[in-house]
């Protein structure tokens, strides 16, 4: 399962502009820039867009190369991401860095900002050495201009947490979002909404471990402040929602599962969009949880409907393409769709095989369900090669979770075998 929605960084586009004059010029920028920030608050990035696009235009003629337009360039980025379209967000997240070094230098906390929007863009993408290097970068800047325990010091803390989480770095994760919750906790308090996430965070990590116990408390609570904060029908509290269904997947509540994952498809669809990845995302953890209860003509239109979204939105040679490839191939083979599966499963290793930046422990599910299916059709010689494959990046990856501190770009795989 592709978990993007799971965890989440600190780079909500709620932003104030005290620090501009009063003066008429600047009237009609302003406006745009509140109407765009009014819009990401509740969720409705295409007016988001339209009003940053609106205010660019205000701020190139106020602001060339300045700080106004380093803000809307910033906000049109965080619209950009949230909607999948990452090559477009990091040339917009790139243009304002540039102008904030310049214009604040390169310890300022405005510039901090910046590259807390490119930290997660990478992460995102699956480039964790990149993520992880501008988020410490950010970490440190703010300890010098707010202090070690000043909340945006924990937002960093939070985000540098949450790259370690998607490497499985667990006891990297857990004292670092452990320092950022207790910050929050006493410079914010238990129920602001920056507490919550990070208590969201927590409770990820200890359901990857399989503490469903610990985590189900968390999620609900973090669920609770959310509704309240944002309202809901927000994509955050959508987020929520998945992470509290998983939950309940994993001690087989599937009827509660069920309704949290069709409520967080329905948030989706009404505040980003049916093409959006996140309703792509809801999509498949909900057709798997059909295909677990043997319910395949439910999964199978859901399964095909998030490979449509991914190649639309990030190209038919994304990992996130091949992961719901494999969702769809696992699908056909329970119901001995071998030819229709086997085809499926080729393109989705073909993607992982050429990618950069890819879960290799998808991939491993992907070898080893292929595997399985070869052995299905007496090719007990191409399952071997394909078993043999995952087990080395199984000891791959066992060795850099031993290795503190290390990320998969420090330790990298062996080249790829492709697989006939």
């Amino acid at each position: 399962m592709n978990m993007r929605s799971s965890v989440l960084a600190f780079t909500i586009g709620m932003v104030f502009f005290g620090s501009f004059s009063g003066c008429a010029k600047d009237h009609r920028w302003r406006s745009a820039m509140d109407d765009g920030n009014n819009a990401m608050r509740s969720g409705d990035y295409t007016h988001a867009e339209e009003s940053f696009v609106a205010a660019r235009k205000e701020a190139e003629v106020l602001d060339p190369q300045g700080k106004r337009l380093a803000e809307t360039l910033s906000q049109l980025g965080e619209v950009n991401r949230e909607l999948g379209r990452y090559p477009r967000a990091e040339a917009l997240f790139q243009e304002a860095l540039a102008i904030r070094e310049r214009v604040y230098g390169a310890a300022h906390a405005e510039t901090a900002a910046s590259l807390t929007d490119l930290g997660e863009l990478y992460r995102l993408q699956g480039l964790y050495t990149q993520s992880e290097a501008l988020h410490q970068r950010a970490r440190e800047i703010r300890e010098k201009v707010f202090g070690p325990d000043h909340s945006k010091t924990a937002e960093s803390l939070n985000n540098i947490a949450v790259v370690y989480q998607d490497q499985r770095r667990f006891s990297d994760a857990e004292p670092v979002l452990q320092r950022a919750l207790a910050i929050f906790e006493k410079q914010l308090g238990p129920e602001h909404s920056l507490t919550a996430i990070t208590r969201d965070n927590l409770a990820k990590m200890y359901q990857a471990q399989g503490q469903h116990p610990r985590a189900m408390p968390l999620y609900q609570r973090a669920l609770t402040i959310h509704e309240k904060a944002f309202g809901p029908n927000h994509p955050i509290v959508a987020r929520n929602l998945e992470n509290l269904g998983d939950t309940y997947r994993a001690q087989n509540q599937y009827s509660q599962a069920e309704a949290l994952y069709q409520r967080a498809v329905s948030i989706f669809r009404k505040s980003i969009g049916n093409d959006h990845v996140d309703t792509a995302e809801a999509m498949s953890r909900l057709g798997q949880l059909y295909e677990l209860q043997g319910l395949y003509s439910q999964a199978e239109p859901l399964f095909q409907q998030a490979i449509a979204i991914r190649e639309k939105q990030q190209g038919a040679e994304n990992p996130q393409v091949a992961g719901e490839l494999k969702n769809l191939a696992s699908l056909y083979q329970s119901q001995n769709k071998l030819d229709q599966s086997e085809d499926l499963y080729k393109q989705a290793l073909a993607i992982y095989e050429q990618a950069v930046g890819y879960d290799r422990e998808a991939y491993v599910k992907t070898l080893t369900s292929y595997a399985s299916l070869l052995r299905r059709r007496q090719r007990s010689g191409e399952a071997e090669r394909l078993e043999e494959r995952a087990k080395s990046v199984l000891k791959r990856l066992s060795l850099e979770s031993q290795s503190q501190g290390k990320t998969a770009a420090d330790m990298p795989l062996a080249p790829v075998t492709p697989v006939p």
